[in-house]
């Protein structure tokens, strides 16, 4: 059996990317990352404190906080943003074809086969497939846009030649 899709890497696919890279290989480090912020946030919350009297230091630190929680929250869709601008020319669509040693990607400019060990986690999202290449690498396959099967034998297919578990991360 033979599948195909076809790609586009919006802004939507490349924070599907950035949250499967981070939950999968990513984990431990994003974890890390995390508790580093809050602990920060918690120190500029005694600063904010102790610095009520001080309008300039009240706003620094009220600045910071802000800051520190919108890149917590938004910390895929940044991710995206940057990788969205090294995106280089003809690659932002694909086409991909997938058969039972490898599967091919055609961008505009480029032709790439990769085989099916070279996948190093599988994520699922609402609209994506993820594939999980290296702690900066991905690929999002469109659910809608798949071709040759339904998406529960794609699922079965792609599990099966990875040897790996799909995880479901959301989003």
């Amino acid at each position: 059996m033979e599948f195909a899709s076809h790609i586009t890497y919006n802004q939507k696919a490349l924070e599907a990317m950035a949250r499967a890279v981070r939950k999968t290989v990513r984990a431990k480090t994003s974890r890390r990352v995390h508790i580093y912020a809050w602990i920060i946030i918690g120190l500029l919350l005694v600063t904010l404190w102790l610095s009520w009297g001080n309008i300039w230091r009240t706003g620094a630190s009220c600045a910071v906080i802000a800051a520190l929680l919108l890149i917590n929250w938004k910390e895929d869709a940044l991710n995206g943003y940057f990788a969205k601008r090294k995106v280089l020319p003809g690659t932002d669509l694909a086409d991909v074809e997938f058969y039972s040693d490898y599967f091919l990607v055609k961008t505009g400019v480029s032709e790439s086969k990769w085989t099916y060990d070279n996948i190093l986690a599988l994520a699922e999202t609402g609209d994506y497939l993820v594939f999980v290449m290296g702690k900066n690498h991905a690929m999002a396959i469109e659910k809608a846009a798949l071709k040759g099967g339904s998406l529960s034998e794609f699922r079965q297919f792609i599990e099966q030649k990875s040897e790996l578990k799909l995880r479901n991360i959301g989003g």
